[in-house]
């Protein structure tokens, strides 16, 4: 597949109707305490139909999220549009209680008319609903940052025992060629540090858009900052949320395999991605012997993007040996 392909593969995606706006957009971000009874999934998607329908005429981009008993939903798009939905909103009686915590202009950040987002937590309702007041008063004192910097700090604040130095410890991305491989090294990176693990399930603006998983996980024992890393899910590379957050991401690590062609079309569609979203992380290739190759690294440098290679001496690495490869590369981004 040629870099063409997948970028028109990207570009109709079943949920990218609309074109993404060039200038700035008005952002808000509300939050209210949910009255949904029963299962949220089904009522996400009720809501994700209804709003797909009501918010395409006047251009409207949202993002929707269900945790600890809250919806939290980004609106991004022209002035009249968005008080238009907000009014609309507050009326709507599967929830009560809305604040707007954050209100902004700028570059649009959300790529697909609408994005839904279940987050399972182990934390308590009382320590959700301390982060959404904390935020209200930010705003209420005038705080101006990007929206995605709310949002992660209501749906997914670091760990209580990361480092807290001036900025945010930086964001890992982990995608594997085939299968499962990102999830599953995560996975067992949790278990042996001992690290909560945090499920997250993505939906796009339409059936035929899968439902994609996104897990992350707190290390604060790689450098003076900690990592964050999240396996991601190779579909996610097309989902609207992928493309909110790219920006955020230091570095993307390609889980390579034993096939050139499916290593091939992995580092296209994040190329693809990173350039739809104006971002040049650190590309890292992950692998065995002749798995991170040199077409590989070509690729990625003739866009203009750094680039490391984390070479296990195994042939077929397994985990603990992928792990010790790509374990001094992350340590140094910060």
């Amino acid at each position: 597949m040629s870099t063409n392909e997948s970028e028109r593969a990207l570009t109709f995606w079943p949920d990218g109707e609309a074109e993404v706006p060039t200038g700035p957009v008005v952002r808000v971000i509300y939050v209210s305490r949910s009255e949904v009874r029963g299962a949220v999934l089904n009522e996400m998607r009720r809501i994700r139909d209804h709003a797909v329908l009501n918010n395409r005429p006047y251009g409207i981009r949202v993002a929707l999220l269900n945790m600890n008993g809250w919806f939290l939903q980004w609106i991004e798009g022209p002035q009249d549009g968005v008080d238009l939905l907000l009014a609309r909103v507050g009326r709507d009686r599967r929830h009560h209680g809305l604040m707007v915590i954050h209100r902004s202009q700028g570059r649009p950040r959300l790529f697909r008319p609408w994005i839904g987002a279940i987050v399972q937590t182990p934390e308590s309702d009382r320590q959700f609903d301390l982060r959404v007041h904390a935020q209200f008063e930010r705003f209420n004192q005038g705080e101006m940052v990007e929206p995605t910097a709310v949002w992660l700090r209501l749906s997914a604040p670091p760990a209580p025992d990361m480092p807290r130095p001036l900025g945010r410890n930086p964001r890992v991305m982990l995608l594997s060629a085939q299968g499962a491989q990102a999830f599953n090294l995560l996975e067992w990176l949790a278990l042996n540090d001992q690290r909560t693990l945090v499920r997250r399930r993505f939906a796009g603006s339409a059936d035929d858009a899968p439902d994609v998983e996104s897990d992350y996980a707190d290390f604060p024992g790689y450098g003076p900052r900690g990592v964050r890393l999240v396996a991601n899910a190779r579909k996610g590379l097309a989902m609207g949320m992928t493309h909110a957050f790219l920006p955020e991401f230091a570095a993307v690590v390609l889980m390579l395999d034993g096939s050139a062609g499916r290593n091939l079309r992995l580092t296209e569609r994040v190329l693809v991605a990173c350039r739809q979203v104006h971002h040049s992380p650190l590309i890292v290739g992950l692998g065995g012997g002749e798995q991170v190759s040199a077409d590989i690294q070509r690729l990625v440098e003739r866009q203009g993007m750094p680039w490391m290679a984390a070479i296990s001496p195994s042939a077929r690495p397994d985990k603990t040996e992928l792990w010790q490869a790509v374990e001094p590369v992350l340590t140094r981004l910060n």
